[in-house]
């Protein structure tokens, strides 16, 4: 027979050892969500990445010019589809916003968005070719865009595993697609378009789905709270697309100074580096829930321990990629692309350095996000907008190619020192607030 005090103690200790049980399944799932993440985005990168090595290989410069052109505007129609709201979405612990809102919102900016490229296409003064291309791109881009809101659905429940299975999907899926048919018609544009379209029916076929299994997902467009969440991000959304800009600008002044082949011989070589970039942030976005969770409770001290590893993690991929690139650079690019890409090689490892400043910028302002501090987010981008603008004038000119990466590399290292300020400066107030309370 056990005594009241031996009922309670046994509980007690029957009860934290549920927590610890708990917790441990939390850790495999988040283990299990973020390789499943990584795998799945790393086969996505690598198939777009094949796709901008093979258009050399199939159709020449000329065309990998044209699309590195379309990629590159519509970089900056992409990030305003996305309005920045992927890191505020998967970090709202209150659910402000219901799922539904979230999807709401970026159907409506998506097919704004689409507009304005039509516009833009328009009257920008491409050839007729190329704006084709351009608004085709779009379509393909803003079904990243409106899929990214279901992702969001996906990485706040630690369901990432679904995340990386789609990206798997729709790699080899739109790689395929894009691949065989310009093999077969030497369209870039019909190209493109079988891209966009395999990419809509896996969102519909699979990805939609999906969620819906995880949340109650209710689209109302006419919804008031569409414009308040949209109210809210909008200096998201500015801080968003001139985080596009700023990386954007140096290709278009290239095209405008030396001319399309150059531009395509520049985004040839920065291709393979766009590995290097996007596995850093593969790196650290499935953490942005761990990292709002911590800042949330005021856990300021395992908020910073898990900066540091993401930031060594970082580090790491800095190394070996620049290590990589110095050993195997012009055996890769000619192997890839043949003699005339590799014998600029000399562009390869300042891109590598300048895609290893964008992953620790992502970081640095996703991490703003998490912690609201959205007046530095936009502050730090307006500051470094003319900076890049006006560099990549002065540095192309007189270094031709190697000028953007200059002048890109110049812009990143001014901004990281901003971000860090800023970022610093919150997380500092808020230990304070918690030591307070």
């Amino acid at each position: 027979v056990c005594t009241p005090g031996a009922r309670t103690e046994t509980s007690d200790k029957t009860g934290r050892l549920n927590k610890k049980e708990k917790m441990e399944e939390k850790k495999v799932s988040i283990q299990k969500s973020i390789i499943w993440n990584s795998a799945g985005s790393m086969v996505y990168l690598i198939t777009q990445w094949l796709i901008s090595v093979l258009v050399v290989r199939l159709s020449g410069v000329e065309t990998a010019g044209i699309l590195t052109l379309a990629m590159s505007v519509n970089n900056v129609f992409y990030s305003i589809a996305m309005q920045g709201i992927r890191n505020y979405q998967v970090s709202d612990m209150k659910e402000k916003y219901t799922s539904g809102i979230y999807v709401s919102s970026r159907l409506i900016i998506c097919i704004l968005s689409f507009l304005v490229c039509v516009g833009y296409a328009l009257i920008a003064g491409y050839s007729y070719g190329s704006s084709l291309c351009i608004v085709a791109y779009c379509l393909f881009k803003m079904a990243e865009a409106f899929y990214d809101v279901y992702a969001g659905i996906c990485q706040k429940k630690w369901r990432m595993d679904w995340i990386g299975k789609s990206w798997m999907v729709k790699g080899i899926l739109s790689f395929v697609g894009f691949v065989a048919v310009l093999a077969v018609t030497q369209s870039l544009l019909a190209a493109i378009l079988a891209m966009a379209l395999v990419s809509w029916l896996v969102i519909f076929l699979y990805d939609i789905p999906r969620a819906k299994k995880l949340d109650t997902i209710k689209i109302h467009l006419k919804e008031k709270k569409n414009i308040t969440l949209m109210a809210e991000c909008f200096p998201l959304l500015c801080y968003q697309t001139m985080s596009s800009v700023i990386p954007t600008i140096p290709r278009l002044v290239m095209e405008k100074l030396l001319g399309g082949a150059a531009l395509g011989i520049y985004g040839s070589v920065a291709a393979p580096t766009m590995i290097v970039q996007m596995g850093a942030s593969y790196v650290f976005n499935p953490f942005i829930t761990l990292f709002a969770e911590q800042y949330s409770s005021g856990n300021i001290r395992d908020f910073w321990k898990t900066f540091r590893k993401c930031m060594a993690a970082i580090v790491l991929i800095s190394v070996v990629a620049l290590g990589g690139g110095k050993i195997l650079g012009h055996w890769g690019l000619e192997l890839l692309y043949g003699d005339e890409v590799a014998a600029h090689e000399d562009l390869l490892l300042p891109l590598i350095g300048c895609t290893i400043l964008t992953a620790i910028v992502w970081f640095l302002c996703a991490l703003l996000t998490v912690v609201r501090e959205i007046k530095g987010l936009v502050i730090c981008n307006v500051i470094i907008l003319p900076v890049s603008y006006f560099g990549a004038y002065l540095l192309i000119q007189q270094y031709g190619m190697q000028g953007g990466s200059i002048s890109l590399a110049v812009s990143y290292l001014i901004e990281i020192g901003a971000l860090w300020f800023w970022l610093l400066r919150k997380v500092k107030q808020r230990e304070k607030q918690h030591m307070e309370q």
